[in-house]
């Protein structure tokens, strides 16, 4: 029994990273969610399927990024599948995933703020995660999945990182000295830099003593990065001890803790090692030619060139020509940072804002924001051929704090809601300033099958629903729409209209319960409907209509006998929020009494 057990971790400790990955695509995350999700008082489940699908992903993506990328393959598997078997059910971190991955999908910023997400990110863990494995040959622990809490890996890991540095404190590595490519530090730096290409393993261990680098530690973690035109690039500042190392092919700028310096702090070094002269001789294992850096690897000739490129953005004094021909090199190329810095410009001109604009589409909207570009222009990109170019018009009044609502015509916007492109037909659909003819006329075409496949007429019929402009004459009919059209989950499968679940009516419901556009009298009726039906949206529409200005008071009285105690505690503060605004002793007074 022993000798199996034994095995047993053994091989739990060499699962690869995709067969960790299936993992993620089983019924045990979604089982994970149902189980924070349920409600064990009032013995209900507080998301609908729909939710727990997406939380499901949000948190197979969560998990994803706290593994670690500086592991071998095994023991990213491994890292893996400790997360997925302890690391999300550690108490103290069990409902922070929780609240991330919800959050995502969660309309109740109350009990899921968007911040939830950013709050778990992860970086302490990953960091404590990497250096289990780095220093794991000297770990007291080497079965991680012994360890039952993230504080327990993390005491491990700080205990084995000691062994470790108490090992290689005075190990000679053999001859590092034959792949350091030192190079000679010109005036002023001279004397308070030393610099250095470290070309093999040995070189980088010697250099790497005492740090959490992973190209510093026995592993092969320095073969996977290293290559004779990107070798690592290593920084001691001799007044002080401290030590950096830069990979640029892998975006990694590193201090001794495996931190990532700041932009300023790169771009420092990164001008720095532009500056500095080739190397006296060539060790035996360092590739030729004999030449400063800059000259001799292209990448950082990248980088230095890009480096040049901000300090003349930021420079006062930049003409817009200059500005002009760095958009014209970097435009569409990915260079985000380098977009973003050119559109906040003082010396930017709108041409260079169109110019963006034009021929960057990942980055390009940015510009939107800059009240140079003109509405005019912003317009003129709804007549484009280019449907990326229509479709940036479709969201402009995303950017600007407002200063875009009006950018877009009413008349391009109708234009644009028969666009051959559907995410840009729903993006009209549910744009806040789309003209109520529009939507009537979208509306219409929906309901007659004019346009939209059917994959598609569940969203449309919800932007529609949801947009404030529609008018209400069209609410109704649409919902009776959706009672006819079958669920895209459905498809496929025989369809029955009468099975109220299988059709578009639950998803349109909603959204007609979200909006601040629909009557008090069919926010009554959807509440009747959803009351007691069990559809999977219910949660979700009692949570709208609570929230709702004009839910009749009758609803809100009979949510707060809701069988959910959470929708009963919202119905019970909207009806006192209600009393307090108007001054109707009366109806706090009656509320009370229902209560009883």
């Amino acid at each position: 029994m022993k000798l199996l057990l034994e095995n047993w971790r053994k091989l739990l400790n060499e699962i690869s990273f995709e067969d960790a990955k299936k993992r993620l695509e089983t019924k045990a995350l979604t089982k994970w969610i149902k189980g924070m999700a349920f409600d064990e008082e009032t013995k209900t489940m507080t998301l609908n399927p729909d939710q727990i699908e997406a939380a499901k992903n949000e948190l197979a993506k969560l998990v994803l990024e706290f593994v670690p990328e500086d592991l071998t393959d095994n023991q990213k598997g491994t890292t893996l599948e400790w997360i997925i078997s302890v690391g999300i059910n550690v108490p103290e971190m069990k409902q922070s995933f929780y609240n991330a991955a919800v959050a995502a999908v969660e309309t109740d910023s109350d009990r899921f703020p968007s911040s939830a997400r950013a709050d778990l990110h992860g970086r302490r863990e990953r960091f404590v995660l990497e250096r289990y494995w780095h220093t794991h040959d000297y770990s007291d622990q080497k079965d991680i999945f012994s360890i039952k809490t993230w504080d327990s890996l993390a005491y491990a890991a700080e205990k084995a990182k000691k062994k470790y540095d108490a090992a290689m404190k005075d190990k000679e590595f053999q001859d590092p000295e034959k792949g350091t490519e030192v190079f000679e530090i010109p005036p002023p730096y001279k004397g308070k830099w030393f610099i250095a290409a470290l070309h093999t393993k040995a070189a980088a261990c010697h250099y790497g003593k005492s740090t959490d680098w992973c190209t510093a530690t026995d592993t092969d973690m320095f073969d996977n990065y290293y290559e004779p035109d990107d070798p690592l690039f290593f920084f001691e500042d001799k007044e002080n001890g401290k030590r950096f190392q830069f990979h640029f092919g892998s975006d990694q700028f590193k201090d001794v803790q495996d931190v990532e310096l700041d932009e300023p702090e790169r771009d420092y070094f990164i001008d720095l090692l532009s500056k500095v002269g080739a190397a006296k001789t060539l060790p035996e294992f360092v590739p030729g030619p004999l030449a400063a850096p800059v000259k001799k690897y292209q990448i950082l000739q990248y980088w230095a060139t890009k480096n040049e490129a901000a300090q003349i953005i930021y420079d006062e004094n930049t003409t817009p020509e200059e500005l002009m021909a760095i958009a014209e090199k970097y435009a569409g190329e990915g260079e985000e940072e380098i977009m973003e810095m050119i559109v906040e410009s003082d010396n930017v001109t709108k041409e260079v804002l169109e110019y963006i604009v034009l021929n960057d589409f990942d980055y390009g909207a940015s510009a939107l924001s800059n009240p140079k570009l003109t509405d005019e222009f912003i317009n003129s990109l709804a007549y484009s051929e280019d449907s990326n170019l229509r479709y940036m018009a479709s969201y402009a009044y995303d950017y600007g704090n407002g200063m875009r609502n009006e950018a877009v015509s009413g008349e391009a916007l109708d234009k644009l809601s028969e666009d051959p492109e559907k995410m840009i037909r729903n993006r009209i659909a549910m744009h806040p300033f789309a003209p109520p003819e529009t939507l009537t006329k979208m509306a219409n075409r929906l309901m007659k099958g004019e346009t939209e496949q059917e994959y598609n007429r569940g969203a449309m019929v919800s932007n529609l629903l949801k947009n404030d402009n529609l008018p209400t004459n069209l609410i109704v009919p649409l919902i009776e729409w959706s009672k006819t059209q079958q669920n895209s989950q459905m498809y496929g499968k025989p369809f029955d209209a009468k099975i109220f679940k299988d059709t578009l009516a639950p998803s349109a419901m909603l959204a007609a319960a979200q909006s601040q556009n629909t009557p008090a009298e069919i926010l009554g009726e959807i509440g009747d409907v959803f009351f007691d039906n069990d559809t999977g949206f219910e949660m979700a529409v009692m949570h709208a209509l609570t929230a709702k200005r004009n839910a009749p008071k009758d609803l809100l009285l009979k949510l707060t006998k809701h069988y959910d105690r959470y929708i009963r505690d919202r119905a019970k503060a909207a009806l006192e929020k209600r009393a307090d605004q108007t001054g109707m002793d009366s109806l706090r007074e009656n509320f009370k009494r229902f209560l009883k």
